[in-house]
């Protein structure tokens, strides 16, 4: 599984294998829990963009 979620990260299938794109190429993967999600949201940034 590991395996996989790091080739989808890379961008490595020749399609992406998954139903969403958002994952699909990114440089790095980040994790948050849904409090910080919230919180950053209530703060008024978006939590995977970072930006307001």
């Amino acid at each position: 599984m590991v395996a996989c979620l790091v080739r989808v990260l890379r961008g490595e299938f020749d399609e992406c294998p998954l139903g969403d794109v958002a994952l699909w190429g990114r440089p790095s993967a980040l994790f948050l829990s849904e409090a910080e999600q919230r919180s950053l949201w209530a703060q008024g940034v978006d939590p995977w963009e970072g930006k307001p």
